[in-house]
Formats: structure tokens, sequence, C-alpha cells
């Protein structure tokens, strides 16, 4: 009973570490129950619109399976001597398919919720922004020499960019879609600490797609900033670059 009730703290503390705004209270605390059955459950949806995803096709531990018509899928917890990063690879009919590595030890699957996004045009690139309980506002930018999309500025520009979705109250996420990128511009992602309480933290973290492929998910480090760039795009290809800069330019 020890090792169970151990394996829910670890289960409902991943949970509220990486889960996005996507998924309820109610979820998250049904999904930790069955924790109590050494069961994980895996949880897919749509990163614009938060519908559930079935038919989701995830290979992992060198077998394949699929999210049910509720977009959960359910695993054995794995073994406590397990301590690696394991390679998991997601796909599913008119989706942009994921490779990427989840942590594995004591006992849990340190990532267990996935936002997954529709096809892209080739030429067009999405940002996808999620966070923790704090700060409770944070804003998504993208920037050019001739437009500045987010919630308090242009939330979209007809067939070339848009703010397909906004947060105000924790988690996430916010969802900027840029299409018929140009290699003469230059494009930035920044992100606005909007809220006066809690600072960018290592919960907040920025998936990125180009060209109709999954790139890269990235980590922001500790920051009091107001305003952090963390990504250009150059010559229509993405280069990744924290820094903090002047809260000017998320205005």
């Amino acid at each position: 009973m020890k090792h169970l009730i151990q394996g829910l703290i670890l289960t409902l503390s991943s949970t509220l570490l990486l889960a996005d705004g996507c998924w309820s209270s109610i979820e998250l605390s049904e999904y930790g129950q069955k924790g109590l059955d050494d069961v994980t459950v895996f949880s897919f949806k749509d990163a614009v619109d938060c519908q559930p995803l079935s038919g989701v096709k995830m290979n992992f531990l060198g077998k394949e399976f699929i999210s049910d018509k509720e977009g959960t899928l359910s695993l054995p917890v794995p073994p406590d001597e397990i301590d690696a990063y394991v390679p998991v690879k997601l796909s599913k009919e008119k989706y942009i398919s994921i490779k990427q590595n989840i942590p594995v030890s004591v006992g849990t699957y340190w990532q267990t919720y996935f936002l997954m996004t529709k096809e892209l045009p080739l030429d067009s690139a999405r940002f996808i922004l999620s966070w923790g309980k704090e700060p409770a506002d944070l804003d998504l930018h993208l920037t050019s020499e001739d437009f500045h999309i987010s919630y308090r500025k242009t939330r979209s520009i007809p067939n070339r960019v848009k703010l397909d979705r906004d947060a105000r109250q924790g988690y996430g996420p916010e969802t900027i879609t840029l299409n018929k990128l140009k290699a003469e511009k230059t494009y930035k992602v920044l992100i606005h600490r909007y809220s006066t309480v809690g600072e960018i933290n290592k919960e907040v973290k920025l998936s990125t797609y180009l060209n109709n492929t999954f790139k890269k998910t990235i980590f922001l480090p500790q920051s009091e900033a107001k305003c952090v760039q963390v990504a250009q795009i150059k010559d229509k290809k993405i280069v990744y670059e924290t820094k903090e800069v002047n809260e000017s330019e998320c205005k």
C-alpha cells in the first residue's frame, strides 16, 4: 500500500507540473486516481480547441498503443529500476507527428499529457506556449517588420497570421499560427509576463512547428523579466535563443 500511495503522489505531482490548461481538474483527478491501481493514463488533445483526440498512435517501449474515444490510453506504471529518457512517437491522421523523449524514473512517466496540432501548409509555422498555474497570464507574441500579433495588439491578419488561442488563468496553451513565411523577413517569438504575480519559470515551455514538421519543445529558464525573446525565424529557419529584452518589445 505504501508503494501505491507513493506512486499516486508522484503521478499527481507530474500531472500538475506538466499538464496544460486543456485538462480540467476533474480529468486530472480521475487520471491520478488510476495510479492506485498501478496504471498511468496518457491523454491527447488538440492544441487549438482542446478537444480529445481519438486514434492517436503512440509508439513507445517497442509497442504501439492507440487512444480511445476519450483521447486516452493506459499503461502499467513503469518498474522503479527504469531511469532513462525513452523515445516516443505520436501520430494521427491529418495531424503533425511528434518525436521526443519522455523521462521515466522512480516508477513514473514524467510526461503523459500531449497537445497535437493539425497539419499545416508548407511555409507555415505554429507556436504553442504552455506553463503552470502561475503566472496566471503569460502572453505569446509574434512580431515582424510589419505586424505585432498578441492578445492585446493585433490578433489576426487574414491569410497571414493569427492568435488562435489565448489563456489568462494559467497553464495555457496560447497558440499563434504564421502562414506564408517570407525568406527576406525576420520574425521574433516573445513571451510577455503580463501578470504582476509570479515569474517565468521552468514550467514554461514553447513547442514549435515549421513546414508541417514538429521541430522541438524548449523549456525556459527562471526569469523575473517582463519580456523574453525565445526564438527567431530567419531565412525560413528557426533559431532558438532565450534572452531577456526590454518590455517595450512586448507592447
